[in-house]
Parts: structure tokens; C-alpha cells; sequence
């Protein structure tokens, strides 16, 4: 399934591209990561900041599809004496709306597949990550895990002049995670809300 749409989004991606031969653009943003809900990454993670690339394969007068690719980085605060972080990557497609009415304003909804990777030190403690199968597999003096799923969202961009704007964005991502983990809201859910600001080349 996983292998299904990344090879489905890939071909939609080259057709697109193909298919236009207007001028090519690029967004380059910033943004700062809130954690929200009721889940793991509310209380074990703080966010610090996230980068967002965006690539406009093609412009109509109802829609401005986009090839992005969001990085966040999060700090883990559960158990002191644990240091680490968490990296969320996030390619994606988005739908960028444009209104005749305010063309400032750009709504926009977004799919993607999200890739969740946490490495913690935790040599300094007696840290049980659940035995006899742990969870999160040791690696050397390192604890890491990555998980995966598919994420949604939607937000608006506002654009202040010709090149800068402002943004807030939410985005849903369902963890796929096995075992007794599975099925558990609150270990596979990550919600964010994002507010940032950026440049349109």
C-alpha cells in the first residue's frame, strides 16, 4: 500500500510538471510547530521550528498545484536526564486556491506521508523502553525509532507583498504502528498546528 501511493503520487507529479511549460516557481518558508490533541507528542515533545520548500508545477485560474517538502524538529521533555529530539518529514501535494475576490488570500488543503524519527540519549539513565521487545531499539548509547504515515491538512497564506507572506497552517498525520500500539489514538496520532512566515521566488 505504502509502495502503491508513493509510486501513484510520483507519476501524477511527472505528468503534471510535463504537461506545463509556464515559468516555474519556488516558495521558501519558516514556521514554528505546535503541538495539539490529546497524544504523545503534546507531553513528551515541545516544538523548536520547521522549514517548508514548495514548487509550483503549474498555475490556473481556480487552483496552484504545489510538490512541497516540510521538515519539523521537535525536543523531547518526558523523562528528565533524557536528551534527544524528533524530526517529522513531510512530503506532500498541496492546493493552493486562488480567489478572484481577495488574491492576496491563499486557502490551500494538502496530502502527503509523513516519516517520525525521535533519537534519544538516554545513557545517563536507567531508561525502560519495554521489555522484552522494546518498542524503541537501542543503538549503541542511542535509543531511535521511525515510524510512518499518511497526513492531511489544510491552513491559508497571506500574501503581504509580491514575495512575502504570512501563514497558519494544521496538519493530521496517523501514525501506521504495529502491535499493541495499534489502534491506540494517542500513540498514533500527531497534530500540529504551524504558524510561519516565508518568500515566493
Amino acid at each position: 500500500m505504502k509502495k502503491l501511493f508513493f509510486v501513484c503520487l510520483f507519476f501524477l507529479s511527472f505528468s503534471v510538471v510535463q504537461a506545463q511549460n509556464k515559468e516555474r516557481k519556488f516558495d521558501i518558508g519558516i514556521h514554528y510547530p505546535l503541538s495539539t490533541g490529546d497524544n504523545f507528542m503534546v507531553f513528551a515533545y515541545d516544538g523548536l521550528i520547521g522549514l517548508d520548500i514548495r514548487y509550483q508545477v503549474t498555475d490556473t485560474k481556480l487552483i496552484s498545484p504545489k510538490l512541497a517538502f516540510s521538515v519539523d524538529y521537535f525536543i523531547y521533555n518526558f523523562v528528565e536526564g533524557v536528551n534527544g529530539g524528533a524530526l517529522l518529514l513531510k512530503p506532500k501535494v498541496i492546493g493552493e486556491f486562488n480567489l478572484e475576490k481577495f488574491p492576496r488570500l491563499k486557502p490551500f488543503v494538502l496530502l502527503g506521508y509523513s516519516f517520525f524519527t525521535t533519537s534519544l540519549n538516554a545513557a545517563n539513565r536507567n531508561f525502560d523502553f519495554g521489555n522484552p521487545d522494546p518498542i524503541i531499539q537501542p543503538n549503541g548509547d542511542r535509543f531511535t525509532d521511525t515510524q510512518n504515515g499518511i497526513n492531511w491538512g489544510f491552513g491559508a497564506a497571506y500574501d503581504v507583498s509580491d514575495k512575502f507572506y504570512i501563514e497558519v497552517s494544521a496538519d493530521f498525520i496517523k501514525l501506521d504502528l504495529d502491535g499493541e500500539t495499534s489502534g491506540n489514538r494517542y500513540n498514533e496520532n500527531i497534530h500540529t498546528v504551524n504558524f510561519g512566515i516565508g518568500f515566493r521566488l
